[in-house]
């Protein structure tokens, strides 16, 4: 089930959310959840690591992504995505086509993204 929690790494406040859904339901649920915790933060102060490891992919969780990304794209420093596999790759492009943001970017290892974020 997908979640999210802020930790500290290396003295930086880490927002931490796994969105590996399995359906559009589950995304949902978890979007919003989100988008109440975020908009509790500054503007552009949000360091995020999300994992997508084994969610699934349709055209309705790639738009709600894209609407997504783009809702809460003034509230991030930077969102590193961890665990893209395969169609994920082509969704990942597609949203950074869509909302042509700069603060998404992709790690290979949940470490190496957290060790990124705190660098910022």
């Amino acid at each position: 089930m997908p979640s999210f929690k802020w930790i500290l790494h290396k003295g930086k406040r880490i927002l931490c959310s796994d969105i590996a859904s399995q359906n559009t339901e589950e995304l949902l649920d978890i979007i919003e959840k989100l988008k109440k915790e975020i908009e509790k933060e500054p503007l552009g102060s949000i360091r995020s690591v999300c994992i997508v490891k084994g969610g699934k992919t349709s055209s309705e969780i790639n738009k709600e992504l894209k609407d997504f990304v783009k809702y809460v794209d003034p509230y991030m420093k930077m969102t590193v995505i961890v665990g893209l596999e395969g169609l994920q790759q082509i969704v990942f492009n597609s949203i950074l086509m869509f909302t042509r943001t700069r603060k998404l970017t992709t790690k290979n290892s949940e470490e190496e993204a957290l060790d990124f974020l705190a660098e910022l």
